[in-house]
């Protein structure tokens, strides 16, 4: 029988704290101070489930404990809840979408109160509410006038069935994110951000932040910054024109066996008539088409092309290469022309082989270690198979180096080949062989032990079939004799035995058959080049060529602009003459008009679009250039698209420092003494918001709104719970938990501590309806020790380890080892004794995981004050040390029991404390031991 009655308990607790504004924030923070944040939460129809709170049982547990530490804590919620999903959602349900997010938010309100989350409500913000929104549209007009906002007509991504445009990061591959549907590339007229400026600033700064590796690596990707150089090639007869092509590897100019351009470059030379034909027009009309249908950042599954009929000068060579026009070279990316460098991308080596291209090496891969004052020589390695047996020969020189393939150095005048082949018939005596395949130049370091020299070697890799089995006698140098022996090797004892790093990269190159080294390395086949670092001598090539050093990005200048009517209207409009200007400021917010209809206009304008009453408006131009209205001005145009959802999410947190302040966005004294939030959780968004909302929070510190450069200093990044099928909880599955069901059942207490416990927190784990009831017990054993505290206590020790785990455990996120410790504690306080104030402890670190169950037991241990206002239970170091150890007692060689004895004791002492043990009076009785062994601290064997 459950004996905690979480019905009343969580209710009147809930009450009490809201009557007495426990967890309302003070206006500036005093020495410490924590704002502590959940990513904005989109209120959808659906309702949380139990993956939903995690987050938000993490933020409460640590707000909580910084608050009992003596921080000021900020822990604030509102609501994302502009955009597609709200939008969709009142067309499905034929409701306005105002009246569909006002339902949402008071449901998702009332499920995280019935968790007892501790957020101060006073503060709660909504994006959609016009006094929020009016900062949102401010923050665009700033960015207008620092030119950072701009109008494009490109092509974007235009989902068929949302009816809207997309930016880049709103797409899973070719399809929209939301609904699943194929995206074409439509040109509509769009705002876009200029977010490329602050790239640089974004990746920079990473360094700054502590967040998870995994994301900061996510950014640096989806930023994806290449430096490298725009070279000209001359297009031959064509009178001193060029296609000017982007590397990141200058250093392998002398590798660029042909030019690829993209489909959008070749429509524009189509129609300059630079090329003809209509097999090259045919396939230029069918690529672009492809294109509409995937995002830019998708990889081409198969690489297509067709050669254009015209020749490239390469620069460095002089030599006439072909022009291809390929499907993987991106119109948007760089100037939309590759040198292509088969023998070192992967790309242009896949396009090579399928159409037959010249593959030039120029960067030898580098290995070993460089030695000093090396002597140089060309050198050949030998891998020699057996096909009847279908193993590979090697040398086994034992201590001296182990399993190595054949090895040696080209004489002068001789090819790779004939050294190979002498090195083969002296060395094994072998005399037939063929050889199969060849790897490109490989420089290696190394000392050879054998000749006592320091080697930089040139080397070559072969691989040789034995044409038949006959042999010659060996002619070994008297140095080798009798210092290997043959062995022959499966193909997979050659990758556990070759452990020498030349050797085993050999055998990997000639199996694999592939021209392609990506790496960096030593230049070859580049003329007055050679032997030159490849890193070293990118920029001397660049300069020697005519190269133009510049920077390039993955990630585009950010859509900022929905054709839907649910989302912020822009405060722009336009005269007659199309001419843009910013509404002034003192007319923000622009409100979105009331309308009883606002589904898609198909034509690919919004729906305000639509709402002439709105869209036409009338007014003037101010001293300052910006719209007033006026009802004897002239007449004007709305803007009629409006922001995305990213909008109000790229800036909230601010709000939540000063949420009713009318005359600015912020105070800068309340920003400047809150920010800035100082531990951000959330189980998404690794790139998307968290890029829009850094570029706009620098932007905002550019123009003195802010005082950090960063918003989020800390960020702890939580792994999802998925239904006990093991899938992602869904509707169309059936199997969505509730956390309503499962408060009503065990309470918000053990849901939160199950919660916590299942998993470490940053990992994905699935529900489990069975392993809560664990969780609930464990809460019914704390709720009974309340009645069983004595004058006298045996816990002492692991007490104040508790405290010490639990408190460093909260710190780093690491719940479920914190509630293990707890449950640890309590094993030891129902086993032995503890007193009033062990119990109150114990009570004081678990608060904030169970929050209404410890107020209970606080209370009816007399306390009139909450134990949430407490301080935080310090522990004592000394008493951190065992007194006790625990030592095995073996009787005649079988272990006969354990005994507690006082640490580092005297072996009189033990001995004494063991002839009391009832092992000793059963096996010892009255025979005298013929030897004891006591070992300090760990066993007494005694000999009979």
């Amino acid at each position: 029988m459950k004996l905690y009655d979480h019905k009343i308990n969580d209710v009147k607790w809930q009450k009490k704290w809201e009557e007495e504004k426990l967890y309302e924030t003070k206006k500036i923070p005093g020495a410490k101070k924590a704002y502590i944040l959940d990513m904005f939460p989109y209120p959808s129809g659906e309702g949380l489930h139990v993956g939903h709170p995690k987050g938000y049982i993490a933020t409460d547990i640590y707000s909580r404990f910084k608050r009992m530490n003596g921080f000021d804590v900020l822990h604030p919620m509102g609501w994302d809840a502009f955009g597609l999903p709200a939008e969709q959602f009142a067309l499905k349900n034929k409701i306005h979408p105002r009246l569909a997010v006002e339902k949402n938010v008071a449901n998702f309100k009332q499920q995280l109160s019935h968790i007892g989350c501790d957020y101060d409500w006073s503060r709660e913000i909504n994006t959609t509410d016009p006094e929020f929104y009016k900062w949102t549209q401010w923050i665009f007009t700033k960015l207008y006038e620092k030119g950072l906002a701009y109008e494009s007509h490109e092509p974007i991504n235009w989902c068929p069935s949302c009816k809207t445009g997309l930016a880049n990061e709103d797409l899973d591959g070719d399809k929209c994110e939301r609904c699943d549907s194929i995206v074409e590339k439509k040109p509509l007229r769009q705002w876009v951000l200029k977010i490329t400026d602050y790239a640089d600033r974004m990746l920079a700064d990473l360094d700054t932040l502590q967040w998870p590796e995994g994301v900061k690596t996510a950014q640096k990707n989806w930023i994806g910054r290449s430096e490298g150089a725009e070279f000209d090639f001359e297009l031959a007869e064509m009178n001193g024109e060029n296609v000017r092509v982007f590397t990141t590897r200058p250093d392998t100019l002398f590798g660029a066996t042909f030019v690829a351009i993209s489909a959008e470059l070749a429509s524009k030379w189509f129609d300059e008539g630079k090329i003809t034909g209509a097999d090259i027009k045919n396939f230029i009309v069918k690529t672009l088409e492809d294109k509409k249908k995937e995002n830019n950042y998708t990889v081409v599954p198969e690489k297509e092309g067709i050669f254009s009929g015209v020749y490239a000068i390469n620069p460095a060579t002089q030599e006439k290469i072909p022009v291809w026009i390929a499907n993987y070279v991106l119109g948007g990316v760089g100037t939309g022309a590759i040198m292509a460098v088969p023998a070192h991308d992967d790309r242009d080596y896949e396009f090579a082989k399928k159409y037959s291209i010249e593959i030039k090496h120029v960067i030898a891969q580098e290995t070993g270690v460089p030695q000093e004052n090396p002597e140089f020589r060309k050198s050949i390695v030998a891998v020699v198979y057996n096909p009847k047996e279908k193993k590979y020969l090697s040398l086994n020189w034992g201590q001296l180096g182990g399993n190595l393939f054949i090895g040696g150095g080209m004489d002068e005048g001789e090819d790779g080949i004939s050294a190979a082949i002498r090195e083969i018939k002296e060395e094994t005596g072998y005399s037939n062989v063929r050889c199969i395949s060849q790897t490109e130049t490989i420089f290696h370091n190394y000392f050879a032990h054998s000749k006592n020299v320091a080697r930089r070697i040139e080397a070559t890799g072969f691989l040789f079939e034995l044409v038949d089995e006959e042999r010659v006698e060996k002619a070994l140098e008297v140095n080798e004799k009798d210092k290997f022996t043959l062995e022959w090797l499966s193909e997979n004892e050659c990758f556990s035995k070759i452990k020498d790093e030349l050797h085993s990269l050999v055998f990997i190159k000639t199996l694999s058959k592939k021209e392609l080294y990506v790496g960096a390395g030593t230049l070859v086949n580049s003329q007055d080049y050679n032997g030159l670092n490849s890193e070293v001598v990118k920029k001397k090539i660049s300069e020697d060529f005519g190269g133009k050093k510049v920077v390039t990005y993955k990630i585009q200048d950010w859509v900022f602009a929905r054709q839907r009517y649910w989302g912020e209207p822009f405060p722009v409009v336009r005269d007659e003459s199309g001419k843009v200007y910013m509404v002034d400021e003192s007319e923000l917010p622009v409100l979105l008009p009331e309308v009883e209809s606002y589904e898609p206009t198909g034509t690919g304008e919004s729906p305000l679009a639509a709402i002439t009453d709105w869209v036409n408006v009338r007014g003037e131009i101010t001293d300052r250039g910006t719209f007033r209205q006026s009802d004897s001005g002239t007449m004007f145009t709305r803007e009629t698209n409006t922001m995305p959802q990213w909008a109000g999410s790229s800036w909230y947190y601010l709000r939540f420092l000063d949420p009713h302040n009318s005359q600015v966005l912020v105070d800068p004294a309340i920003e400047k003494a809150w920010a800035p939030v100082d531990v951000y959780v959330g189980g998404d968004h690794a790139t998307r918001h968290l890029i829009y909302a850094r570029f706009w929070h620098k932007f905002l510190y550019d123009i003195g709104v802010v005082s950090t450069i960063e918003p989020f200093a800390r960020l702890e990044f939580l792994g999802f719970i998925l239904a006990e099928d093991g899938r992602k909880m869904s509707k169309r599955w059936g199997n969505v938990i509730n956390p309503d069901d499962v408060v009503a059942e065990y309470g918000a207490d053990t849901l939160r501590v199950y919660e916590m416990f299942m998993a470490p927190f940053e990992q994905t784990a699935a529900w489990s309806t069975s392993s809560i009831k664990g969780a609930d017990k464990f809460l019914d054993r704390v709720y009974t020790l309340r009645a069983k505290y004595t004058e006298t206590s045996t816990v002492e020790n692991i007490l104040h380890k508790t405290i010490k785990k639990v408190t460093e455990d909260i710190e780093n996120f690491k719940f479920n080892t914190a509630v293990s410790a707890m449950m640890i504690l309590v094993n030891e306080m129902e086993a032995g004794s503890y007193t009033k104030d062990d119990y109150e402890k114990l009570l004081h670190i678990l608060a904030p995981f169970a929050p209404h169950l410890t107020e209970e037991c606080f209370s009816e241990l007399g306390s009139i004050s909450s134990v949430h206002s407490t301080f935080w239970p310090e522990f004592d170091e000394s008493k951190l040390v065992e007194t006790t150890v625990t030592i095995a007692i073996q009787i005649a060689g079988k272990m006969r029991g354990t005994i507690e004895i006082p640490k580092n004791a005297e072996d009189s002492v033990v001995l004494d404390m063991v002839k009391k043990h009832d092992s000793y009076q059963k096996y010892v009785e009255n025979k005298e031991p013929k030897k004891i062994i006591i070992v300090k601290d760990k066993i007494i064997n005694i000999v009979i």
